[in-house]
């Protein structure tokens, strides 16, 4: 152990009088480590840890899918009420819904991000409530669907984590709901900014709905079963769907994946390439280490040779050679272990938003073992040749030389061969690069359709309860945007049920005058209810014919405007303008096309361009709106329009958005 100690204090004073080296080696080492454990880590989190449930592997995905035109689809509630019913291969099937609720009466009013569940919910993922308990079977009827379970973080944030909270009454978007349990921490079931949770409670009409697409289903498979049967049996449900109800389900199918696959599915490719690209990075840092060590042996050689005279054993040159490299790899996995820290810190910020589970994640030990421990047995490998090869050498060759250090044609050439290596790795690393900055740049000219800068994007849902009939909507938001228009530095304000790159809406429909489809090939379109100002807002282009006036209120002839896809793909040889449609919505009242404005892609800068039809929210309210605000500063305007402590503005290919803490009075 002394002698141990010894070695490792003469290896620190070797290193001390060496910076240029030892920097160079230790940075290297560091960068490999920090960057191998960082990216790994997060693959660890997002793609190879199992799902935060119970047995998750029997976990699936469900939903609806027509071919071509909808290869995956939400669900029917109907639908989902006869998988429930009809099925044999799982043990529950549970259905949920994203929702809003404004919370009022509690110190300050607030807009919280749920959902709206079914009561098998937290039975089929196998979580139970910290406090208190989940839903009854009852409780999914209408007319009992007022409780709700909260967020540990809610519960933590505005209630203080009181336990008195069970049995408390919340008034949220006007309606009394009673607080029944708490999640645990780290339960963010279907997405991380769902703070609370209530009953799905469909209504009679919802349950005899077999068209109206709105809800997302997951079903936990019974003991021995696989998901083969599981895809078979809800495969022949459907088909029976489909004669029973022709109209709405003909050509309609159910897929079933596994939950972890549907998780990953759309991030795994991107992960696994940046996996590829820090692997190569680890075996330069490998190279240029070994590389280092051989050049360094070579420059002492006439040291060895030295104390070797002057009665040093070989072991004992190999053992302190050693102790050298050992030293040299653990001072830079310490920095490594550093950088990689600093990394998962910075990392969730710079990803894409929606990556899933990137804010579990932390430091995989695997992971920085298995760097380093690689570039360790690096070191001592290749210290360990050349200090075999120093402590074998000629002493009266070595010492006549003078001082100059001599590695020999043998070490040469392995450092020849490395440096070959190097070049060849680095030139993958640079070609690699190159594509992906390619890539980038060219969906950086892809234009989706609307102009971002300059952009805001409130969020505003107004309580049914107080808001319940369509007029008081439409006199609400239309009051709304005149106010905000009059706003020092507004240039235009639009309102729309539903942004580019947000939820979407897809209706049937069909042209007057053309003959009927068959069931199951009916049009669709992407809906929008937009505000007459929108298209300027958003900086989406009239390109023939005009947008929406203050004449098309309630009562008016109805009118849509589509977008120029649209009229290409169902109007190929003639003019859309004057001509009308029917649309799954609302009243069954045509509606005639009065202009055409440009694409937008809704799905993403990758996606295809899909059919779009816009009607004005006056003749259609929503009781949910988005308002959209171009401002000559529009950063400074939100910051005092909207001072919400703790609310930044997330930037994105989107307008920025801000969420606000108001509720509508």
């Amino acid at each position: 152990m002394e002698s141990l100690h010894h070695d490792l204090r003469y290896g620190f004073r070797i290193l001390s009088g060496s910076p240029a080296f030892t920097s160079v080696a230790v940075i290297t080492l560091a960068l490999g480590i920090g960057a191998n454990t960082a990216i790994f880590s997060v693959i660890d989190a997002v793609l190879l840890r199992p799902l935060p449930y119970r047995d998750p592997g029997r976990l699936v995905v469900l939903y609806e899918t027509k071919l071509p035109q909808f290869p995956e689809f939400s669900t029917a509630p109907g639908n989902f009420l006869d998988w429930q019913e009809q099925n044999t291969v799982f043990e529950q099937v549970a259905a949920v819904r994203r929702a809003s609720y404004n919370l009022v009466g509690k110190d300050y009013p607030e807009r919280l991000r749920g959902a709206r569940i079914t009561s098998s919910l937290f039975d089929a993922l196998g979580v139970k409530p910290e406090i208190g308990r989940g839903f009854l079977p009852e409780e999914d009827q209408a007319d009992r669907g007022g409780v709700v379970v909260l967020s540990q973080g809610l519960w933590q944030r505005r209630f203080g984590a009181s336990p008195s909270i069970l049995n408390t009454d919340l008034t949220l978007s006007g309606k009394r709901y009673t607080v029944v349990g708490v999640m645990p921490a780290g339960f963010r079931y279907p997405d991380p900014n769902v703070e609370l949770w209530a009953p799905m409670a469909f209504e009679a009409r919802e349950r005899q709905s077999h068209g109206a697409h709105n809800i997302d289903c997951i079903g936990r498979l019974k003991s021995g079963a696989s998901l083969q049967q599981a895809q078979a049996e809800l495969s022949t449900i459907a088909g029976r769907l489909a004669r029973q109800y022709p109209e709405t389900n003909a050509g309609w199918d159910v897929r079933v994946i596994p939950m972890l696959e549907y998780v990953i599915a759309d991030v795994k490719p991107a992960l696994l390439i940046l996996l590829a690209a820090v692997g190569l990075v680890l075996l330069i840092t490998c190279a240029n280490v070994a590389n280092l060590q051989l050049a360094r042996a070579g420059a002492r050689e006439r040291e060895v040779a030295i104390r070797s005279a002057l009665g040093a054993s070989r072991s004992r040159i190999v053992r302190q050679l050693l102790a050298e490299n050992i030293l040299l790899a653990l001072i830079g996995a310490a920095l490594g272990l550093g950088m990689a820290w600093t990394g998962l810190r910075i990392l969730p910020a710079l990803a894409p938003a929606g990556l899933p589970r990137i804010n579990d994640t932390a430091i995989d030990w695997r992971a920085l073992g298995f760097t380093l421990v690689l570039s360790l047995l690096t070191g001592i490998l290749f210290g360990l040749v050349t200090a075999l090869h120093s402590a074998k050498a000629r002493l009266n060759e070595t010492l006549k030389e003078g001082g100059r250090g001599s590695g020999g044609k043998g070490t040469y050439r392995l450092c020849a061969f490395l440096v070959v290596v190097e070049i060849a790795l680095a030139l993958v690393l640079l070609v690699g690069a190159g594509l992906l900055m390619k890539s980038f740049l060219r969906l950086q000219e892809v234009d989706p359709g609307f102009k971002t800068k300059d952009a805001l994007v409130v969020s505003l849902v107004l309580p049914a309860a107080k808001y319940r009939e369509a007029t008081q909507r439409e006199q609400f938001y239309t009051a709304l945007v005149q106010k905000l228009q009059t706003l020092p530095g507004v240039q235009s304000v639009g309102a729309t049920h539903a942004l580019p790159f947000d939820e979407d809406t897809i209706l049937g429909f069909s042209v007057q005058g053309r003959l009927p489809f068959q069931p199951g090939e009916q049009l669709s379109t992407n809906y929008y209810s937009v505000s007459a100002d929108y298209f300027k807002a958003m900086g989406i282009p009239l390109v023939r014919g005009r947008t929406f006036s203050e004449h098309d209120s309630k009562g008016a002839p109805r009118v849509v405007v589509i977008n120029e896809m649209m009229a290409r793909r169902y109007f190929p040889d003639e003019d859309p303008i004057g001509k009308r449609i029917q649309l799954t919505i609302g009243p069954e009242a045509f509606r005639e096309i009065v202009g055409i404005v440009g694409d937008v892609k809704h799905y993403g800068l990758n996606s295809e361009t899909t059919a779009q039809t816009y009607e004005s929210f006056r003749q259609e309210p929503a009781s949910f709106m988005e308002i959209v605000l171009r401002a000559a500063c529009a950063t400074v305007l939100a910051i005092w329009l909207f001072p919400v402590p703790g609310e930044p503005i997330s930037r994105a290919s989107s307008p920025s958005r801000i969420n606000l803490q108001l509720t509508s009075s």
